[in-house]
């Protein structure tokens, strides 16, 4: 009995007609198992910190086809919901899966998928995260777009996340990246989370949305004395933040070098942002004193 001979392969070409021929041709190396073994490393050290070891089970890392576009679909993987992510991502920046209700959230209003954003700007998203972790309030997308503007591309490409102009939170993670848009992974969850995919974009998203600064005077009042407090003491570096999420003595000692922020770890932003006057603008934020 003769075996049945494979389908035929489809020309992605053909599939996403709408995309330019520079993201058609961006197509990953890592093409098997064992790609995804290592870049997952030892499981009792986590060198690489791609997951939160408590969503292990939760999370499903596949390796890609030949020839399969990072701008693909669920038609890339019989149907079952998943979505691109880029091994630099994971393993220089930190990354980890889950994604917070933070990134969900921020992926949903500039409307673009895991994928499409640069390594640098995936790095401002972390280390604001750590930093307003480390304040003890949620990390607010209102609050980061108003010191990040998105910044679209030709021909439907990445997506950049830049500091406003003189109103720099964050330095770059690092100056460049070389041949990272060759190392990517599709991410897909198990049975026992299906949830895990919910709450942003999967797919490469056609048209993002290229989004101007949050104006100040738009803001919620909380939101506009946290932003205040934070433009004063900006210039963080996003790489020194990201090295030090594990190093909380370390990380308190950089954090607190600046003068402006929270010197105890048992006030948090929130309350600072409380106690101020009800006309943030007229409230020096070298005045803000927080006492327990």
């Amino acid at each position: 009995m003769s075996s049945q001979p494979p389908p035929p392969r489809v020309n992605p070409k053909d599939l996403y007609a709408w995309a330019s021929r520079e993201l058609l041709d961006e197509c990953s190396s890592l093409l098997s198992t064992r790609a995804v073994r290592e870049h997952m490393g030892d499981s009792c050290s986590y060198d690489h910190r791609a997951f939160a070891k408590r969503h292990d089970d939760n999370i499903i890392v596949l390796p890609c086809t030949l020839g399969e576009p990072v701008c693909g679909d669920e038609r890339a993987n019989d149907g079952v919901p998943f979505f691109y992510f880029y091994q630099v991502v994971f393993k220089s920046i930190g990354v980890c899966l889950l994604f917070s209700r933070f990134e969900r959230e921020l992926l949903t209003e500039i409307n673009a998928a895991p994928a499409q954003l640069y390594p640098n700007s995936w790095a401002f998203v972390k280390a604001f995260d750590i930093l307003f972790g480390f304040l003890g309030c949620a990390p607010s997308v209102d609050i980061f777009l108003h010191f990040f503007e998105v910044k679209r591309q030709r021909n439907n490409l990445w997506v950049t996340l830049s500091n406003v102009p003189g109103r720099v939170l964050l330095t770059p993670f690092r100056n460049s990246f070389t041949r990272w848009k060759v190392g990517f992974f599709k991410v897909s969850c198990s049975d026992l989370v299906p949830s895990a995919l919910d709450g942003f974009p999967l797919y490469w998203v056609r048209e993002t949305r290229a989004l101007k600064s949050k104006p100040f005077k738009r803001l919620p009042l909380n939101d506009q004395v946290a932003c205040r407090i934070l433009a004063e003491a900006g210039g963080f570096d996003a790489a020194a933040l990201i090295s030090l999420e594990y190093n909380a003595e370390a990380l308190e000692k950089y954090i607190c070098t600046r003068d402006y922020l929270i010197t105890s770890r048992s006030s948090s932003l929130l309350d600072l942002c409380m106690s101020c006057p009800v006309v943030p603008s007229l409230c020096l934020f070298s005045s803000v004193q927080v006492r327990r």
